[in-house]
């Protein structure tokens, strides 16, 4: 076997059925790939919902820096923010008279409970046993509101519905590089 341009290179035990890397485009390597259980117009939808959540663009760069970074910023503290700092292009002070941080919140969290993406995932209200270290004390039970998860069998299903799932081979093989 020859190295490919990374000193990279496959053994493989018997015949596969095709070299994967032969038929996978450039392009497949780094573009993301939307997720089949969302459909073309839903994802257009969420766009324009996404577009029109906050009450324009510079209440929209407000929100993002709070929810960025340190989890302490409060609403006040990104308030008194607001009021003193002016710094990204699309920043527009005029769109600041009216600003209320726990209102762009509330838009941003309706928009996230609408999100089609969070659509496919489940909700869950679950408890776990911490034991006590001790045998003779029972174990405490804690409670963990709103998990969000998605099924296993879900994702393996929404993967073999992908377009690139007919390019999947299951040859075993062994890869080394120089």
């Amino acid at each position: 076997m020859h190295p490919n341009n990374f000193g990279i290179w496959k053994e493989y035990l018997y015949c596969p059925s095709y070299d994967l890397d032969t038929y996978v485009s450039t392009e497949d390597l780094y573009q993301p790939h939307t997720s089949t259980i969302i459909g073309e117009q839903v994802q257009e939808d969420s766009e324009v919902l996404q577009m029109s959540v906050y009450t324009n663009k510079t209440a929209e760069l407000v929100v993002d820096w709070q929810n960025t970074g340190s989890s302490s910023k409060s609403n006040n503290e990104i308030n008194c923010l607001v009021h003193k700092v002016i710094l990204h292009m699309e920043f527009w002070i005029d769109q600041l008279k009216t600003f209320n941080a726990t209102r762009e919140n509330q838009k941003a969290d309706l928009a996230d409970a609408k999100s089609p993406l969070l659509q496919t995932f489940q909700h869950a209200n679950i408890h776990i046993s911490i034991p006590s270290g001790n045998k003779d004390i029972a174990p405490h039970l804690v409670s963990i509101p709103g998990l969000y998860f998605c099924k296993l069998t879900v994702l393996i299903k929404e993967t073999f519905e992908s377009p690139l799932s007919s390019k999947f081979h299951f040859t075993p093989f062994r890869m080394y590089c120089t």
